[in-house]
């Protein structure tokens, strides 16, 4: 990974925000739409079928965010997955999540803390990867089956932020057109409210 190229599109693309769905959502409100991973907004799979029908999903919302271009052999997107702790030291991830990624590199730390006096660090890790590698069905199943938080997807120039987790996908985009665009494309998997709470 070239950090310093992420570092400078993240930046030109999500000024002054650290790559935290949150602080995404609360800075850039215009720009987030959320969609359900399962009919319904079931949370959890329970079947293989619901498995797929997740991966399903995020691969065409995935699709569609690269515009059809889905490139293999290690490229295309970004994989942000993260580690946390009581200090800027960088820490190791979990296991469950380390394994779909053992190649990503330490991007960059942010405190995350909301009081004073006290810190919360969360470590950001990176690595490419594109919609054929089977790692990257892993990654996504991990964030659907809540053995990891934070999990982030982008591109190289950072213009737009998928965010999978349990129950459902946040996306960011740098517009509100685009943003009203996608939720249209694919209205049926929109919760009731347009906030998804």
């Amino acid at each position: 990974m070239a950090i310093a190229e992420l570092d400078g599109a993240w930046n030109r693309s999500w000024p002054e925000c650290p790559p935290e769905a949150r602080r995404l959502r609360h800075r850039f409100p215009e720009g987030w739409v959320r969609f359900h991973a399962l009919p319904e907004g079931k949370r959890y799979a329970t079947s293989d079928a619901e498995h797929a029908e997740i991966l399903r999903r995020h691969h065409v919302l995935l699709e569609d965010l690269l515009g059809g271009v889905t490139v293999g052999g290690g490229g295309g997107l970004v994989a942000i997955t993260c580690s946390w702790s009581a200090t800027s030291c960088p820490t190791s991830r979990d296991s469950a999540v380390a394994v779909t990624t053992p190649g990503a590199v330490h991007w960059r730390s942010d405190d995350l803390a909301t009081e004073p006096g006290f810190q919360s660090w969360q470590h950001h890790y990176v690595s490419a990867t594109d919609l054929h590698d089977p790692a990257l069905d892993q990654l996504l199943l991990c964030a659907a089956d809540d053995m990891t938080a934070g999990v982030i997807l982008t591109e190289a120039a950072c213009a737009w932020v998928v965010h999978p987790y349990d129950g459902g996908v946040d996306i960011f985009t740098e517009s509100s057109k685009a943003c009203d665009q996608l939720a249209d494309r694919h209205a049926e998997w929109l919760p009731s409210t347009r906030q998804g709470t």
